[in-house]
This record gives structure tokens, C-alpha cells and sequence, in this order.
């Protein structure tokens, strides 16, 4: 009864950790359709509204690096996790209220902040209730941040401003749209006075129900939290089947190498992941296929439809298939439609449409699956499983606003980073699987399962 208690309730964790990467998943792709809208509504340029991707960074990585310490420390990490749950809610509800860009930028750093503390927490926890097992759990718990990031263009899409001016790019590109005038944005985008009495005088910008909508799933989803959590003992629950597993120490050495790649692997992922799903929309507009951002949002939806039907697929695959032969797949597919981009996508909207699903689909599993695979070996911690999101925080950052810089006048500049960063990770991957096989796994056969190997052998 007591074991049935408890991995009822370790199901009940699972859930609720899903639910709440769903709600990173919309927090993360939302910015990206809206991006335009929020230029305006701070009254600022392209290059100054990009750093609120560095501002969200910057507090993910904080969030992500104190999160492991703090997680390992605590009795009763459920307390925490809640309070960053109810951050995350509060940022959405916020966000499309701030009118000056120091103020947006705070709040994208707060809400970062939470993010990186609920990353570190549902990946280390999952780890931790499933062990070896945790495999198809891990891919879930992915699956479900890509169900948000699929639907968040979806839920933008109605609510993007329709009168938004619209810049002529040699002006933008010249870093002259702020000190424009009225009349002169008017007559550039070609719209009327009453028009712009409409964009002006707003005062609950459209976007406004499309962020609330998330911060209302948001507090839901902190009051599953609290709901599932009062039923939990201050005592970590462990079943049964995982205290039978006998696991040996890899060593510190091994451990750091292996660390080491595998979250220079990681990093690179996400940041090819972040990047493209916050650029492209920007892409289409800039570049020589003229496209409007609708179309851009809708395109950014195929890019996450793949990256979560992918994922989707992957709980069932990683049943089945190791995750070596999981990843080694995803690289070859990423690296495929990384170059189907910068050759055939730059001219053809055809070509753009299918590496962007492509590209969804290769990317999709191969964080959670790396976590997966290096945790066969490594003894994988909250503050490890924090240093794997510090990473990923830091290339989630660094690379957006290295490509904003270059987007306007070299559109390019995103497929060329998309390319170079695939090949690097599959580099990586070979060198660390030589590695992984040469040690070997952690897990060794328990007595128990010994023996029921004997007696199946006997049975025959």
C-alpha cells in the first residue's frame, strides 16, 4: 500500500512538473511573434527591443545556477518551485503592461529568473523519481514545453496589432526610428490619420489578452502545485524498484569531462532552438522574401507543430530504441535541414517551409535525450542538472543578440549559425559517445534482479 502510495504520488509530481513545462514552453516562444508589438508599445528600435531576449537570458542563467545549490539544500523543494511557478505567472500578466523599455527589461529578467529555477528543479526531480527509467519521463517532460511553444504563435496570432507602422528598412537599418516623427511613420506606412489616433490611444494593447491568457494558466497550474504538494511527506519519496539499483561512482574526473561536453552540446542545441524560433518571424520580414510577421507567426507554429510532434513521438521511441541511436538520428536530420536552409530556403518560401520543419523535427529531442544518455553514467544532481541549464542560458543569450545585430542587413547571418552550430554538435556526440562506451554504464545488475535472471534461465 505504502509503495503504491508512493509512486502514485511520484506520477502526481510528473504531471504537475509537465504542466509547468508547458507554461516555460508558451513563456518562451511568445516573444517571438509579439516581438514587433512590443518594439512599439516601449517605443523603441529592432536593436534595442532584442535585449530583452539578454535580459530573460541573464535571469534564466541566475535562476538555473542558484537553483541547483538551493534545491540540494532543501528538506522540501516544493515550496520553492511553487513561489517560481507563481513568478512565472505574475512576469506574463505583466509584460504586456510596460510602456518603457528599463521596465520591460526587468520584468523579462524576473521572469527569467523563475523560468531557470522551475527548469532546473522539474529536470532534476524527474531524474531523480525515475533513475534509469526515466528516460521516456525526461522525454515527456520536453514534449509537454513544446506543446506550449507550438501553441504560443497560435495564441498570439489573433491578437497581433493590425496598424502597427511599419518602418522602411533603410530607416530602420540606419537606427533613425525613434527620432522619427508622427507624420513621418504615418506616411511611411502608408496609413491614416484616424489610424493612428487607433495605434496612440489603445489603452489595452491587443496583445495584452494573449499574455493574460498564459498568466492565468500559469496561476492554475501553481495551485496544481500546491494542490498535488500538500500530499507530499517533507521526505524525498524513493520506490522500491530504485532502491534496488546498484550504481557505482564514476569518479570526478570522468564526471567533469563528461559534464563538460555534454552541456557544450546541450548549449548549442538550445541555443539553435531559442534563436531560431525568436528570429524567424524577424527573418521572414527582413529578408528578400518580404514576408508579414502573420505569416511569420504562422510559420514559427510549423517550426514548433514538428518540434512537438517529434518529442511526442520520442516517449514512445525511447521504449523501444536506445538514445544513442535517438540522438545520432536528430543530428543528422538538424545538420540535413541546417543546410536545406541556407541553400534552398534563402530563395524559395517552399524551401523555408520544409527546412523549418526540418529543422523541427531534428532539434526536438535531443536535449532531453542527451540528459537521458549521459545520466547512465554520470550521477546527475540538482546543481549538475543546474549547470546543464547555466549553459543553455548562456548560449540562449549570447547568440539571439549576436544574430539581432546582423539580421537586418544580413538576414543570412540566422541560417549561418544554424549550420555551423549542427556540425559542432555532432562533432561533439562522437567524441563523447567514445568516451561513454569506453567507461561503460553505472548501473550494475542488483541481487534481486540476479536472481530472477536465474530463475528465468532455469524456467527455460
Amino acid at each position: 500500500m505504502i509503495r503504491l502510495f508512493a509512486r502514485t504520488l511520484d506520477v502526481a509530481h510528473t504531471i504537475v512538473h509537465y504542466l509547468m513545462y508547458a507554461i516555460l514552453g508558451l513563456m518562451m516562444s511568445i516573444p517571438g511573434p509579439t516581438l514587433l508589438d512590443l518594439k512599439q508599445l516601449s517605443g523603441t528600435d529592432s536593436y534595442d527591443i532584442s535585449f530583452i531576449f539578454t535580459a530573460r537570458s541573464t535571469g534564466y542563467l541566475i535562476g538555473s545556477l542558484t537553483g541547483g545549490f538551493i534545491l540540494d539544500c532543501m528538506k522540501n523543494e516544493d515550496l520553492a518551485l511553487m513561489t517560481s511557478s507563481l513568478f512565472v505567472a505574475i512576469g506574463a500578466f505583466t509584460i504586456p503592461w510596460c510602456r518603457n523599455l528599463t521596465i520591460l527589461l526587468v520584468t523579462f529578467f524576473i521572469t527569467g529568473f523563475a523560468m531557470g529555477f522551475s527548469n532546473t528543479g522539474s529536470n532534476g526531480s524527474l531524474l531523480r523519481i525515475w533513475g534509469k527509467k526515466g528516460a521516456p519521463f525526461l522525454q515527456g517532460l520536453h514534449f509537454s514545453y513544446g506543446i506550449g511553444g507550438f501553441f504560443a504563435p497560435l495564441l498570439a496570432a489573433p491578437f497581433l496589432s493590425a496598424h502597427v507602422p511599419i518602418i522602411p528598412r533603410d530607416l530602420t537599418l540606419l537606427g533613425v526610428t525613434q527620432n522619427l516623427t508622427t507624420e513621418v511613420i504615418a506616411a511611411a506606412a502608408n496609413i491614416t490619420d484616424e489610424q493612428m489616433v487607433t495605434v496612440s490611444e489603445a489603452s489595452i494593447p491587443s496583445i495584452t489578452y494573449a499574455y493574460s491568457i498564459i498568466g492565468v494558466l500559469a496561476t492554475l497550474v501553481c495551485g496544481c502545485f500546491v494542490l498535488v504538494f500538500s500530499l507530499a511527506s517533507n521526505e524525498k519519496s524513493n520506490t522500491e524498484e530504485n532502491k534496488q539499483e546498484i550504481i557505482r561512482d564514476p569518479g570526478l574526473p570522468f564526471t567533469i569531462i563528461v559534464v563538460l561536453l555534454a552541456c557544450l552540446q546541450t548549449g548549442l542545441i538550445s541555443g539553435v532552438e531559442v534563436s531560431f524560433a525568436q528570429m524567424l518571424t524577424s527573418y521572414v520580414v527582413h529578408s528578400e522574401h518580404g514576408l508579414t510577421k502573420v505569416v511569420g507567426s504562422y510559420m514559427t507554429s510549423v517550426y514548433w507543430g514538428a518540434f512537438t510532434l517529434t518529442r511526442g513521438l520520442s516517449i514512445f521511441l525511447a521504449c523501444k530504441i536506445s538514445v544513442r541511436k535517438i540522438l545520432a538520428f536528430d543530428l543528422l536530420l538538424s545538420v540535413s535541414a541546417s543546410l536545406v536552409l541556407l541553400t534552398i530556403g534563402t530563395w524559395s518560401v517552399t524551401g523555408l517551409w520544409v527546412g523549418t520543419a526540418m529543422l523541427g523535427v531534428g532539434v526536438a529531442s535531443i536535449f532531453p535525450a542527451t540528459l537521458s544518455w549521459v545520466e547512465n553514467y554520470i550521477n546527475i544532481n540538482n546543481r549538475i542538472a543546474s549547470v546543464f541549464t547555466l549553459v543553455s542560458s548562456i548560449l540562449e543569450m549570447t547568440v539571439p543578440l549576436s544574430i539581432s545585430i546582423y539580421l537586418g542587413s544580413q538576414p543570412n547571418v540566422l541560417f549561418h549559425f544554424m549550420t555551423s552550430a549542427t556540425i559542432s554538435v555532432t562533432v561533439l556526440f562522437i567524441i563523447l559517445n567514445v568516451i561513454l562506451k569506453r567507461k561503460g554504464e553505472k548501473y550494475e545488475t542488483s541481487a534481486i534482479e540476479k536472481q530472477n535472471e536465474k530463475v528465468s534461465s532455469c524456467d527455460v
